[in-house]
């Protein structure tokens, strides 16, 4: 009888087996512990610090958009440089004839007008190109809405904000360190110049044609026939345009950092901050070729 109790004793390793088993027992039901997963966040949303941080709204899409329009509407402007560049080519016109050169053999007015005509000329082809200029800004901006697009629709697995970061930050570096220099650029070689001079000289080409009509041949008389129109145009068309360039890019720059700051990483942030003043440098540089002693 004491053999036979022995053999029951709940202490015996090798019982009945009958018994349901630790929790550490496959085959207790219990879930096996999962690799950590990658997280998944709304659309719009990064990772940071191991949360979901929205940091793409419609909002902020619409602001890279408004700037895009906003750089758009000054390249239909600039569409419009021959208002500008006619008179210039109508000085070279001028040039060619025998009377003129007669002419600015005995006035100094007419002399000056021959040397600022090269840098005249010259700020008409940097219109040119700060047109070109702008059609690339707009073109990068509208790669970045793209891609802020894709971030607004993607559901799967969350980006890490410092991804998103440097993509942002190279991307508006691509657009934005650019601009300025190509407005700064403008400013100093096209605008204070043409600023500084066409007015005047086309006050000292009007004051000459009224003597060449009753002394000057047919060739002068037809020049001087539309001299008058054209530089008045001129004029009111630079108006129009002298301070829209520098506006331009401190508006754009303003309001995509505004919008798009927390993407924006310090050293970006930094060079960006260099970009705008860089313009404003231009800003307050006295006009090239204007007689001021800025141009040597």
């Amino acid at each position: 009888m004491l053999a036979i109790a022995s053999c029951g004793s709940k202490k015996d390793p090798g019982g009945s087996g009958g018994g349901t088993g630790s929790a550490a027992d496959p085959g207790s039901g219990a879930k096996p512990v999962e690799p950590d997963k990658p997280m998944t966040c709304p659309a719009g949303n990064v990772v940071q610090d191991g949360k979901c941080v929205v940091v793409i709204t419609a909002e902020k899409i619409d602001t890279v958009v408004k700037q895009q329009t906003r750089i758009d509407d000054l390249v239909k402007l600039l569409d419009k440089i021959d208002i500008v560049s006619a008179p210039i080519e109508l000085l070279g016109a001028f040039r060619k004839l025998e009377e003129w050169k007669k002419l600015t053999e005995s006035s100094a007015d007419l002399k000056k007008v021959d040397e600022v005509v090269a840098t005249l000329d010259n700020a008409v082809k940097t219109l040119r190109t700060f047109k070109a200029s702008l059609g690339e800004a707009s073109g990068k901006l509208g790669n970045l809405k793209g891609e802020l697009d894709r971030l607004m629709k993607d559901t799967g697995t969350a980006k890490k904000i410092e991804e998103v970061r440097a993509q942002v930050s190279s991307q508006l570096k691509s657009t934005i360190e650019p601009l300025a220099a190509q407005v700064a650029d403008t400013i100093k070689n096209a605008l204070a110049p043409l600023t500084a001079q066409l007015e005047e000289v086309g006050d000292i080409i009007i004051a000459t044609c009224l003597i060449a009509k009753r002394t000057g041949g047919d060739d002068t008389k037809a020049l001087c026939d539309k001299a008058k129109g054209l530089f008045a145009a001129g004029t009111a068309f630079l108006n129009d345009l002298k301070d829209k360039p520098a506006k331009l890019f401190e508006e754009v720059y303003s309001e995509l950092e505004k919008q798009l700051g927390l993407l924006i990483d310090a050293e970006s942030k930094k060079l960006l901050d260099a970009a705008q003043v860089k313009v404003n440098e231009a800003l307050r540089l006295p006009a090239a070729g204007s007689g001021s002693g800025s141009a040597k």
